[in-house]
């Protein structure tokens, strides 16, 4: 079962952040597919955080 405290967030961002930045990288010359690049890298960004943060429990 998922559980998103609010101190996640402190992590998910930054997250969220990268994943805008990785994919608003990517050379397009349509300014819809540049958008639908950074909303996708965002989406990734937060799907690799919350994947992070729930693996990091069965680390310890």
């Amino acid at each position: 079962m998922f559980h998103l405290q609010a101190h996640d967030l402190v992590f998910l961002a930054p997250m969220a952040l990268v994943g805008l930045l990785a994919m608003g990288a990517v050379p397009v010359a349509a300014k819809a597919l540049r958008i639908s690049c950074r909303c996708a890298g965002v989406i990734i960004g937060l799907v690799m955080g919350i994947l992070v943060l729930e693996a990091l429990p069965l680390l310890i």
